[in-house]
């Protein structure tokens, strides 16, 4: 009776890691296979969504999302299938897939089908709407999300420099109208629960956050929000690993999961960007319920291999060091009245992630201050105010310090009236790194 058991455990436990295995390498693929939509390769795009289909059936999202491939590769049939497919398995949002030029093919070449597809759709979602608290701010949300998504579409299709400018300066002013209605969704509601406006709307939610890169502040608020949520499961927390990674990342320090990528110029991604103790990504990743980040790299596209703990605290050591080297430098060659190497050395520290301390930074924007006192070039002026900036980014920039006599030369710059509208009622903290482990 014991063997008996213990081979039942045994077959649970063995079954139990095959199936965590294979929903892995599908988490994977069906991301490759994303990517591959997005860089236009259809073909590949729908040979690995089949690979990945064949591991498991599709999720609503990504029946979705191959049927938008096979859409754009002319293949109408299999396109309504899988779009059937996603609708009977939970697919909500009907306004998106109505406006999608992915379908575009659908809604010329089988007219009926299509309004047959499109009407279910809105019946499916009008059911749907019943189930959560909060609908219209749904279908708010998820409108200002389509909009982001159709002019980013937009942006990629374009080939002329010109409308490409064009539709840039529509996306800033779009990203801008809807980070002040989250904004106001955040006071309001605080962080959406999924039983108030749905997984959708919720991600959508997110994806607007994601979006407001000008507002730091912002960010960091609804990060606060969405950290009261952790332990309750109404958020989704590979969300809040994104959200975090990407505020680290904006105020210049290591992110923590991994989340952040290097993009190269041909719109390839290289790498991770920098990880503060880089041997423990995988272990805060696990805690999260995401992918090792072996396994997530290869959605981008490269091969990524875990670093030791002798090499992460190596790592983390060098670029403290490095920075320690360029500033002193800097100081050296200010002595030494060389501005354009005092420039050069605290512009290169800056660059390295988690390498400056908010206290360093604030004796850079001091010195470059008094450089630019006496000099016309304005470079100076300008970095003074980026050190400055990078501080109150980072809600550690206090009145006082604005004070400096130092500081007199600024004050009749624009981005000065910016700095005094930040958040200035924290004191300085000095770090001797990064505050996030």
């Amino acid at each position: 009776m014991k063997k008996q058991f213990m081979l039942l455990l045994f077959l649970q436990t063995f079954y139990g890691l095959l199936h965590a295995q294979q929903d892995s390498i599908y988490q994977v693929m069906v991301a490759k296979a994303g990517l591959f939509h997005l860089q236009k390769d259809y073909v590949s795009a729908i040979s690995t969504y089949q690979s990945a289909f064949k591991l498991r059936h599709p999720d609503a999202l990504n029946a979705y999302k191959a049927a938008g491939a096979y859409a754009l590769s002319g293949d109408a049939d299999k396109s309504f299938q899988l779009l059937k497919f996603a609708i009977d398995s939970g697919w909500t949002d009907a306004e998106w897939l109505a406006a999608d030029p992915d379908f575009a093919l659908l809604s010329t070449r089988s007219v009926q089908e299509w309004q047959e597809i499109k009407a279910n759709a809105f019946a499916k979602e009008r059911k749907y709407e019943q189930t959560i608290s909060l609908p219209e701010l749904r279908k708010k949300i998820n409108r200002m999300t389509l909009r982001d998504q159709q002019l980013r579409f937009n942006r990629v299709q374009a080939l002329e420099k010109t409308e490409i400018a064009n539709i840039s300066l529509q996306i800033e002013k779009a990203d801008r109208d809807h980070t002040s209605e989250a904004r106001a969704i955040l006071k309001k509601y605080g962080w959406p629960k999924i039983a108030d406006i749905g997984k959708d709307g919720q991600n959508n939610f997110w994806l607007l956050v994601q979006h407001a890169d000008h507002d730091v502040h912002f960010q960091q608020q609804a990060l606060r929000e969405m950290e009261k949520l952790k332990a309750g499961g109404e958020m989704n927390m590979e969300n809040y690993a994104f959200l975090l990674d990407r505020i680290l990342c904006n105020l210049n320090w290591k992110q923590i999961y991994g989340t952040q990528v290097i993009w190269t110029a041909n719109g390839e991604a290289s790498g991770f960007r920098p990880i503060i103790r880089e041997d423990l990504a995988d272990q805060r990743r696990r805690i999260l319920g995401l992918v090792p980040l072996s396994t997530y790299a290869l959605t981008y596209g490269f091969r990524y291999h875990a670093v030791s703990k002798e090499q992460a605290f190596r790592k983390d050591a060098d670029d403290l060091a490095y920075t320690g080297i360029l500033i002193d430098s800097a100081k050296w060659y200010y002595g030494k009245k060389q501005f354009q190497k005092v420039y050069d050395a605290y512009n290169n520290a800056s660059m390295i992630a988690g390498g400056m301390t908010d206290e360093q930074n604030y004796q850079a924007a001091l010195l470059f201050a008094k450089i630019a006192a006496t000099e016309t070039n304005p470079q100076y002026k300008s970095i003074s105010l980026d050190f400055l900036g990078l501080i109150a980014a980072r809600e550690q920039l206090s009145a006082l310090q604005l004070r400096d006599a130092s500081f007199g030369v600024l004050r009749s710059d624009q981005r000065w009236a910016g700095l005094l509208k930040s958040p200035l009622n924290k004191p300085l903290r000095t770090r001797g790194s990064q505050g996030h482990h």
